[in-house]
């Protein structure tokens, strides 16, 4: 053995022990060409749809309606165990439903983690998770991945910008026409009593 490489001992293995290459395994060179061909785009573009995988509703719905009808049975159960009638019993749980509907219990919080099966709450997780980090990073909500390497990204983004400015200033402009309108109608005339007025004292 040749640190830590190797038979302990050659008896009975049909070598000398000696430790070499094997010359016969030929390891295929791709090319930097065939690298990034469409094989590793497809791989990538897949990998990405399993990071960013969006929750189905209906499933995280679905679950949480199956929470509920399970404290339902479980009250069932205890209330059958200690000797109700089927009537107290059955109108007891529907009440019991009705308010677990009516209270709406919130999403786990995010420090508890859900079980690994179920799919749709880590994916549930992990968007709520993504949206709390690309709040912290000040990332727009429609940023796009790989947008900043478009060479015409930044003249998009000031025109953007420049259009948004002028929606604002437009907006001002109505709201302070919509004031100036209010305040002309009345004006002279709320002048002269405020001038008769500061006359009088």
């Amino acid at each position: 053995m040749y640190n830590g490489i190797g038979l302990t001992t050659p008896r009975g293995s049909g070598t000398n022990g000696y430790v070499q290459r094997n010359l016969s395994s030929v390891r295929v060179k791709r090319n930097r060409d065939e690298r990034g061909g469409e094989r590793d785009e497809k791989d990538r573009e897949r990998l990405e749809s399993q990071l960013n995988r969006q929750p189905n509703a209906d499933i995280l719905e679905h679950q949480r309606k199956r929470q509920l009808e399970v404290k339902c049975a479980e009250l069932q159960d205890m209330m059958e165990e200690q000797g109700y009638s089927a009537e107290e019993i059955e109108e007891k749980v529907n009440t019991f439903r009705l308010m677990l509907q009516e209270r709406q219990e919130p999403a786990p919080p995010p420090t508890e983690r859900p079980a690994v099966t179920e799919t749709h709450a880590l994916a549930a997780a992990n968007q709520q998770k993504n949206d709390r980090l690309r709040e912290a990073f000040g990332i727009s909500s429609d940023y796009v991945d790989g947008s900043s390497f478009h060479p015409d990204r930044k003249e998009r983004e000031k025109e953007k910008r420049e259009q948004e400015r002028l929606e604002r200033e437009k907006q001002q402009q109505q709201k302070y026409q919509i004031i100036e309108s209010d305040n002309s109608d009345s004006s002279p005339e709320r002048k002269k009593k405020w001038r008769s007025n500061l006359e009088h004292f």
